[in-house]
């Protein structure tokens, strides 16, 4: 199974965030400003025109800087696919900054051009795997994922409709599983149904903000939350800020009132 996912993010606010989720490969490319990424031991500054290639299951500080009297925009492409990685011999790495090259840049705009163009699943796949040798060919291996299957079937199936009244009983059955069964293996794995639950939507709600003009109480509904004011708390709570501190007027998409 392969899956490519698109998210554009333009703003002329300095967002900070903390712990910001990577659930899938992701690779960055800035397009204006810099992106500053701290994992606790490291902290570097990735400038306009460079790439933020991180692995799966990472969290990471992360600082949007916009231009001087200008803009941060950043178009990043997320990867789910049962590829194999082309380069076994590199060192496996979290994250890195990658320096823009020939291979990189042309597949990363081959891969958009098929988002945007609708391709079907088999060509989508084609350009997946052209990516992952350009970023092989520039030297990063992602690290495996930590998390245990339990968890990432479970987190998976979440992602498909993160606002919907998922139940323990009802995930289980249809990951073949009984609920006592679920809840023990996710025990297990240092986990719990409702912390996944809550990560998934608090992930997805992270991208909407950022990524979309929906209004935030559309975007509290669509990950779960019933109350706008309870979303909120639990967003900062999560990832050191409100949603509102992530939101500017000057998003030409809240002008024009569109979704991005």
């Amino acid at each position: 199974m392969t899956r490519l996912a698109r998210l554009d993010i333009y703003t002329r606010l300095r967002q900070r965030i903390a712990s910001a989720p990577f659930a899938e490969l992701t690779v960055v490319r800035i397009g204006s400003g810099s992106k500053r990424i701290d994992d606790g031991a490291d902290s570097v500054e990735v400038a306009t025109g460079q790439y933020l290639a991180v692995a799966s299951g990472q969290l990471l500080n992360i600082e949007n800087i916009p231009a001087p009297a200008g803009v941060y925009a950043a178009s990043c492409l997320s990867i789910l696919s049962d590829l194999p990685y082309p380069r076994a011999d590199l060192p496996p790495r979290r994250w890195a900054r990658l320096s823009p090259n020939t291979a990189l840049d042309q597949a990363f705009a081959h891969a958009e051009q098929g988002l945007r163009e609708a391709l079907t699943p088999a060509l989508l796949r084609y350009r997946v795997g052209e990516l992952l040798e350009a970023l092989a060919f520039s030297g990063f291996m992602p690290v495996p994922r930590e998390d245990e299957p339990t968890a990432e079937r479970l987190r998976m199936l979440l992602a498909t409709a993160p606002g919907d009244d998922w139940r323990a009983e009802d995930v289980a059955a249809r990951l073949a599983m009984s609920a006592a069964t679920l809840r023990r293996r996710l025990a297990a794995e240092h986990s719990g149904f409702r912390a996944v639950l809550e990560e998934v939507r608090l992930s997805h709600a992270l991208a909407l903000v950022q990524g979309s003009a929906q209004p935030l109480k559309w975007v509290a509904l669509e990950c779960g939350y019933q109350s706008a004011s309870r979303f909120a708390e639990r967003f900062r709570e999560r990832f050191g800020c409100l949603p509102s501190e992530l939101r500017g007027e000057e998003n030409p998409a809240a002008r024009d009132g569109l979704a991005a």
